[in-house]
C-alpha cells in the first residue's frame, strides 16, 4: 500500500488532470476563428496522416461570434435541410407523429463536401438519383449542391480558386443521418449502430468517390472518439456544431493519468482501483458534456423544426399564389357557359347559385384546396419539396414559356424552362421561387398599368423623369431601371480606352466629342398562338442608339455634339454599334446580370398577348386591364427609384462610366464625353412562329417536373389553381360536357319538380276530361321533342 503522501499525491494529480480534460473537452482545443474569418491552417500532418485517438478536433462552430445557432450554419446547414426533407417526406405520407421525429437529437447528422472538378456530370447524376423513400426508421442520407461562397472561408484557399476556375460556383454535398441499433433497414434488423460517418464512407465508396475530393466534414456532434474521427485523415478539415466526447488532448491527459498510476509503488490491487476512480470521474465529466450538448441541440433542432414548417407555409403560400390573384375580387369571374346553364329555367337560378357558393372560389374553403394543390404540380415538385436537390436545375435560367386560360374561370396555366447547369448554376429553390414570383407580379403589373408608362430613364439632368410613379412601387420597375444602370456599367467596361476594343473605339472615332444614348428595347418575339394558349419560342432584347430609337418612334433625333459634321456623326455612329452594340446585345440577351430583366420582358410579351386575347374573350383577369392600380404587387424590399438614381449620379460623377480624355493637338484641347442611357418596353412586336416543338414538354411539366436526363432543359410549370386543388381535372379545364355532368344531378332536381307539379295539376279534380288524358297518356323521352308547324 503507498505512502499516505504519494496516494494524496496521484489523488490530487488525477483531479487536475480530469478538470484539465473536461475544459479541453469543452473547447475542443485550438483558437476560434471570427464567424466571417477563414480558420487558421492546420500543421503539416504527419506522414500517416492518422488522426490521434480521441473525437475529431475541428472548429467548434457554438463558439464562433455571430453563429447563435450552429445547424444553421453554411457548414451544417445540408444536415438541416436533409432533415427537413425526411420531415417534408414523412409528412406527404400522412405519418405526422414520426414526422415530428424527424428533429429528434437522438440521431446525429454529418456532411461532407465533395470537390466537383474530380466528379463529372454523369457521376453526378448517378449520386443525385441516388435516394431512399423518407422513413423515420433506417438509413436516410442524400447528396445536393451547396453555394460555393457560402463555405468557401473555411476550406483549403488553393482549392476554392481551381474549383472556381475549373467547375463554377457549386460543391456537392453529401450528408446522412445515423442509424440506431434495432432499426430495421431494408427490413433487416439493424444488429449495430451505424455512425453517420460511417454511412458516408459507404457512400464514398459505392460512387467511387476519390479520397483526394473530400474538402471538409462537419458533424452536429463532434466526430467521436470511438470510431468516428478516425474515418477522417488529420489533412482533412473538420467542424462540428457542439463538443462531444473526449477531444484528442483529453484523451492524451487520461493516457498520461493512468501511465502515472501504473508508474506508482502501488499495489497491482490499488493500481486498478485508482485507473478505475479515474476513468470514473473522468466518465462522469463525458457525460455532463454530452447532456449540456444533448439539450444545445434539442434546443436548436426545435428551431430547425420551426423554421422548416414557416419556409414550407411561405413556400406553398407563394406557389398558391402564382399567376393567380385575388387583387379585385376573392373569385375569379364565372364562364358564361355555367352562368348561361341556369338561364330561362324556373327554379334553377338558386341551385346554381348554390353550386356556385359551395365552390372553392372566394370562400374560407378557397385555401384548404387550393394551398395543398399547389404543390401537386411540376414548379411545386421542384420548390415545395426538397429544398436543395432539384435536379441540377439552373433557377437563374429560368424564364416563363407558356400561359394559357382555359376560359373556364379556374385561373391560368403556365410554364418555365430552365437550363441544367450543376456546376455552374444555382441550384437554390429560393432562387427559382424568387424568379417565378418576379414574373407573375410583373405579369399582372403589366396588365393593370398602361404601357405607355412601361420606361425608365437615367439621366443626371432629369431627376424628375426617371420612372412611371406606380410602375416605380413594384419589383418591375426596379428591375427595369437597374437593368438600365447596368447597361451603362456595361457600356463604361466595353469602351474604357485601357482596354482593346476600346482602344479601338477611341482611335477610330472622329471628331472632338462623342455623346450617345442607349436604349433597351424589344426585338420581335416569336410566339405561337393555339386558341387561348400561347406559346413563347423567342423573345430577344435590342438595344439601339438614340437616332434610332427616336426614329422608330417618328421623332427626328437632334444633333448631340452641335460642331461635329453629320458625316463623322454617322462614320462614329456606324464605328460604335459595330465595336460596342454587337457585345453589349449579346450580353443583355445572355449574361446573368441581366437575367431579371429578360424575365420581366418575357412577362411583358405575356400580358401582350393575354390583352389582346381579353378583346375576343371572356378571360379570368381581363377586368384588371389598364386599371391603374399595382398596390397589390408592390416590392417587397426596401428598394426605392431614387436609390438606383443616386447610383447612377454616384456613378456618373465618378467617371465609372463616363469617359473623359483630355488631349491636346497643338495650341488646342480636344474634350471626348460618353453620356447614355434607358429602357422601354412600352411596345412589343410579335410574330407568328409556324408550330411549338415544345408543347408535348408543357403537358407533362405541369403535374410533374419534367427533367430529362443529361443536360437539356427543365420544364416546370402547373395547371390552373383550382385543376391543380381538384381531384385530377384535365389539364385542358373543364369541357363543356364535364361542366354539364357536373351540374346535371343540381339541375334535374327542379326540373322534376316542376314536372311533379304540373302532373298533379292536370290531375286535379278540378281538369278537364281532355287535359287529365293528355297527362295520362304515355311519355316519350325527355329529349325527344316534336317540331310543330304554325
Amino acid at each position: 500500500m503507498p505512502e499516505p503522501r504519494v496516494h494524496a499525491r496521484l489523488t490530487r494529480a488525477g483531479h487536475l488532470l480530469a478538470v484539465l480534460g473536461l475544459a479541453l473537452a469543452l473547447v475542443g482545443g485550438g483558437t476560434v476563428p471570427d464567424a466571417h474569418a477563414a480558420p487558421t491552417p492546420k500543421p503539416t500532418p504527419p506522414a500517416n496522416d492518422v488522426r490521434p485517438p480521441g473525437a475529431a478536433d475541428g472548429l467548434d462552430l457554438s463558439k464562433m461570434k455571430g453563429v447563435d445557432n450552429p445547424l444553421l450554419h453554411p457548414l451544417l446547414l445540408p444536415v438541416a435541410d436533409l432533415r427537413q426533407e425526411l420531415y417534408r417526406g414523412l409528412l406527404a405520407k400522412g405519418q405526422k407523429t414520426a414526422a415530428e421525429d424527424a428533429f429528434a437529437g437522438y440521431r446525429n447528422g454529418a456532411v461532407e463536401f465533395i470537390d466537383p472538378t474530380l466528379v463529372d456530370f454523369e457521376k453526378w447524376e448517378e449520386m443525385r438519383n441516388d435516394t431512399v423513400e423518407p422513413h423515420l426508421r433506417g438509413q436516410f442520407w442524400r447528396f445536393s449542391l451547396v453555394r460555393l461562397d457560402s463555405v468557401a472561408a473555411f476550406l483549403d484557399p488553393k482549392a476554392v480558386a481551381r474549383i472556381r476556375k475549373e467547375s463554377g460556383p457549386q460543391l456537392i454535398a453529401m450528408s446522412a443521418l445515423n442509424v440506431l441499433a434495432g432499426e430495421k433497414n431494408a427490413g433487416v434488423k439493424q444488429k449495430k449502430p451505424i455512425h453517420s460517418e460511417a454511412l458516408l464512407k459507404r457512400l464514398r465508396g459505392r460512387h467511387k468517390i476519390p479520397e483526394a475530393a473530400r474538402l471538409y466534414a462537419a458533424s452536429e456532434r463532434r466526430q467521436c472518439e470511438r470510431g468516428c474521427s478516425r474515418l477522417h485523415p488529420l489533412s482533412l478539415r473538420t467542424g462540428y456544431g457542439w463538443p462531444y466526447g473526449f477531444s484528442t488532448l483529453a484523451m492524451e491527459l487520461k493516457a498520461r493519468r493512468l501511465a502515472q498510476i501504473d508508474a506508482s509503488d502501488a499495489t497491482p490491487e490499488q493500481r486498478a482501483r485508482l485507473k478505475q476512480q479515474a476513468i470514473d470521474r473522468m466518465e462522469v465529466d463525458r457525460e455532463q458534456l454530452n447532456n449540456t450538448t444533448r439539450q444545445h441541440l434539442d434546443y436548436a433542432l426545435d428551431q430547425v423544426k420551426a423554421l422548416a414548417g414557416s419556409e414550407q407555409e411561405a413556400t406553398v403560400s407563394a406557389l398558391a399564389g402564382m399567376f393567380h390573384t385575388d387583387a379585385r375580387r376573392k373569385c375569379p369571374p364565372s364562364s358564361s357557359r355555367v352562368r348561361s346553364l341556369g338561364r330561362g329555367l324556373p327554379g334553377v337560378a338558386a341551385p346554381v347559385m348554390a353550386l356556385r357558393a359551395a365552390a372553392p372560389c372566394g370562400e374560407p374553403e378557397e385555401e384548404d384546396r387550393v394551398r395543398p394543390g399547389a404543390t401537386a404540380t411540376g414548379l411545386g415538385q421542384a420548390l415545395a419539396g426538397s429544398a436543395m436537390d432539384p435536379g441540377g436545375i439552373d433557377f437563374t435560367s429560368m424564364e416563363l414559356r407558356y400561359l394559357a386560360d382555359p376560359g373556364d374561370g379556374s385561373g391560368l396555366q403556365y410554364a418555365f424552362e430552365a437550363g441544367r447547369d450543376p456546376w455552374r448554376g444555382d441550384a437554390r429553390t429560393s432562387t427559382g421561387l424568387s424568379a417565378a414570383t418576379l414574373s407573375s407580379d410583373a405579369f399582372f403589373v403589366w396588365l393593370s398599368l398602361r404601357p405607355q408608362d412601361f420606361w425608365v430613364n437615367l439621366n443626371p439632368d432629369e431627376p424628375d423623369r426617371i420612372v412611371d410613379r406606380d410602375l416605380g412601387t413594384t419589383d418591375a420597375g426596379r428591375v427595369l431601371l437597374q437593368a438600365d444602370l447596368l447597361m451603362k456599367k456595361t457600356v463604361g467596361k466595353l469602351i474604357h480606352p485601357d482596354t482593346g476594343a476600346g482602344k479601338d473605339l477611341w482611335d477610330r472615332i472622329k471628331g472632338q466629342c462623342l455623346s450617345f444614348r442607349t436604349w433597351i428595347v424589344p426585338a420581335p418575339a416569336s410566339v405561337h398562338q393555339q386558341g387561348d394558349k400561347l406559346y413563347i419560342l423567342d423573345a430577344p432584347l435590342d438595344v439601339k442608339m438614340e437616332t434610332q430609337y427616336l426614329k422608330s418612334r417618328g421623332v427626328t433625333a437632334g444633333q448631340s455634339c452641335p460642331r461635329r459634321s453629320k458625316a463623322d456623326e454617322e462614320h462614329n455612329e456606324r464605328v460604335y454599334r459595330d465595336l460596342v452594340l454587337s457585345k453589349l446585345k449579346k450580353a443583355i440577351n445572355t449574361d446573368r446580370d441581366y437575367a431579371d430583366l429578360r424575365r420581366v420582358y418575357l412577362a411583358r410579351v405575356a400580358a401582350e398577348w393575354y390583352r389582346n386575347l381579353s378583346r375576343t374573350r371572356e378571360t379570368t383577369y381581363g377586368s384588371l386591364i389598364d386599371r391603374g392600380d399595382a398596390d397589390a404587387w408592390r416590392t417587397k424590399t426596401s428598394w426605392k427609384p431614387t436609390d438606383t438614381f443616386d447610383a447612377f449620379v454616384r456613378s456618373y460623377t465618378k467617371g465609372e462610366f463616363k469617359v473623359t480624355r483630355r488631349s491636346t493637338r497643338g495650341n488646342a484641347e480636344y474634350v471626348t464625353t460618353y453620356t447614355y442611357g434607358g429602357v422601354d418596353l412600352t411596345r412589343v412586336p410579335m410574330r407568328n412562329a409556324p408550330s411549338a416543338e415544345f408543347a408535348a414538354q408543357v403537358e407533362r411539366s405541369l403535374r410533374a417536373a419534367d427533367t430529362p436526363g443529361t443536360g437539356g432543359t427543365a420544364w416546370l410549370g402547373a395547371p390552373t389553381p383550382l385543376q391543380a386543388a381538384g381531384p385530377g381535372e384535365p389539364a385542358g379545364g373543364l369541357s363543356d360536357s364535364a361542366l354539364a355532368l357536373r351540374l346535371l344531378p343540381t339541375l334535374l332536381v327542379p326540373v322534376a319538380g316542376l314536372l311533379w307539379w304540373r302532373r298533379r295539376r292536370l290531375n286535379g279534380a278540378g281538369a278537364s276530361p281532355l287535359r287529365r288524358a293528355v297527362a295520362s297518356a304515355p311519355r316519350s323521352p325527355l329529349w325527344s321533342r316534336t317540331r310543330r308547324s304554325r
